[in-house]
């Protein structure tokens, strides 16, 4: 016999609270304005368009399967924005690395949640 899974529910919502969907939305509670704040110097980005799209896919009705879509076409993106031109805020001061460094955990955090999401 196999280790039995125990389930905890929360109590408000009465929906288990190790999902994907919602360890996703967690991850975006606690990370989503960093990211934005990493997306805001990619303007082929959109302003907001990539949060939104992961967003989508955390909507009732949407399946797991659908979600880790989503957060694979997010890691891919951003791993691609590494070759794009980005707009240097003065924060930055010539540090280009950092943003590459940034969108490289960012994209690790979502390929995490794509292989949890995959698990479960």
């Amino acid at each position: 016999m196999g280790k039995p899974h125990v389930f905890h529910v929360d109590p408000r919502t009465g929906v288990p609270r190790w999902t994907a969907h919602r360890l996703t939305s967690d991850f975006l509670q606690r990370h989503g304005a960093g990211l934005d704040d990493l997306l805001r110097r990619f303007p082929a980005v959109g302003d907001g368009a990539f949060r939104e799209a992961i967003e989508r896919s955390l909507t009732p009705g949407e399946t797991v399967p659908e979600l880790v879509i989503t957060l694979e076409e997010a890691t891919d993106t951003l791993l691609a924005l590494r070759d794009e031109d980005a707009l240097l805020l003065p924060v930055d001061a010539g540090q280009r690395i950092n943003i590459d460094a940034g969108l490289r955990w960012y994209a690790a955090r979502f390929r995490d949640l794509s292989k949890a999401a995959q698990m479960m």
